[in-house]
């Protein structure tokens, strides 16, 4: 029986999760996730300097918590993992930290996790789904189609080119009033509007043989429409303008998806990340795809349980001691603009 403990920091999510396993079978124990989003409704956004402090206050408290809560010693850990790779470099380092400090004090490995990778794996916490596997991974910094070969490998089939699905949704909503994150709210507002009653123009659309998404020329439409008239911020028009906005972001990622999925008919999918907690995007790629696995919302969101989980399934290829004190943080996991054709 090994014990894990999960490390999750790269943005504005300081979470800890506790993990046990034997063979195959892995059962989560607990989890336990401090949000600091309220303190971002001021800013709008993450600001990564806060960020760091609130993840530097938090921590250690939470950790304590979570080890007295299941009566367990650090000392009983048997491997760490922890998100590396990609976020902000500041909040990483915090989790980072912890990890090395834990593994100096007990002699324990650490695996290294890719937080992308972990958002997919998270599908093993509720489903078998067997490789390789198409992956649409959606997150408030990235939106990619993916193929995942096996627990520790994935190729980038297309991507974004400028903004992220979920920063299309925060970008959108702040231009609308809406609280921040803007995600839920507008998820929340079209259920009782009409998808149809405004036009927007999907990314890249003209370029039919395209995969790759773009979603910044969707949210300089939305600004026009607002500064041409912006009654359509009244209460009686918002519900049909979030309802028409979240469509044309979900269209567009079903649209470009197809042609991924066309390219490999018979590979199952997975749908991972914080905009999979859409309602309107799970309910549009339900009815596209019968062969499809959707994380569980509660798995979506920036969470220890699926860092804890992709380092249990990567147990064999986990740093040992003392080696594991040489990792370290990076921001980036993709350049988008590898993916603008000229």
């Amino acid at each position: 029986m090994a014990l894990v403990l999960g490390i999750e920091t790269s943005c504005d999510e300081t979470s800890l999760s506790l993990l046990k396993g034997e063979g195959e079978r892995a059962e989560l124990i607990d989890t336990l996730t401090y949000s600091q989003i309220e303190i971002y409704k001021e800013w709008g956004g993450v600001v990564p300097e806060i960020a760091s402090r609130n993840h530097l206050k938090k921590l250690q408290p939470l950790f304590e918590e979570i080890l007295t809560k299941n009566k367990i010693q650090s000392k009983d850990i048997d491997l760490i993992g922890v998100t590396c790779f990609p976020g902000l470099l500041g909040p990483l380092l915090t989790g980072i930290n912890l990890a090395k400090s834990l593994a100096l004090f007990h002699k324990k490995p650490i695996y290294p996790a890719n937080h992308l990778l972990a958002h997919l794996e998270a599908i093993h916490l509720t489903k078998s789904v067997s490789y390789p596997y198409l992956g649409i991974l959606l997150s408030g910094g990235h939106s990619l189609f993916v193929k995942v070969t096996s627990e520790n490998e994935m190729e980038v089939l297309a991507s974004t080119i400028d903004d992220a699905a979920g920063e299309a949704f925060d970008k959108g909503g702040k231009l609308m009033g809406a609280p921040y994150p803007s995600g839920p709210w507008i998820d929340k507002q079209a259920k009782e509007g009409d998808k149809k009653k405004y036009s927007f123009p999907i990314g890249l659309i003209k370029e039919p043989e395209n995969p790759n998404m773009s979603f910044s020329g969707l949210k300089t439409s939305l600004r026009l429409m607002i500064e041409k008239d912006d009654s359509v911020l009244l209460p009686e028009n918002i519900k049909d303008l979030c309802a028409s906005y979240q469509e044309t972001i979900v269209q567009g990622i079903a649209k470009k998806f197809s042609l991924i999925k066309a390219k490999f008919p018979t590979l199952p999918v997975v749908v991972g990340g914080g905009v999979a907690c859409n309602s309107r995007l799970r309910e549009v790629l339900k009815e596209k795809y019968k062969d499809i696995g959707i994380v569980e919302p509660r798995y979506c969101t920036d969470n220890a349980s699926m860092i804890a989980n992709l380092a249990y399934r990567n147990r064999s290829n986990a740093f040992p001691f003392p080696e594991c004190l040489d990792i370290d943080a990076k921001s980036r996991f993709i350049n988008k603009k590898n993916f603008i054709k000229s």
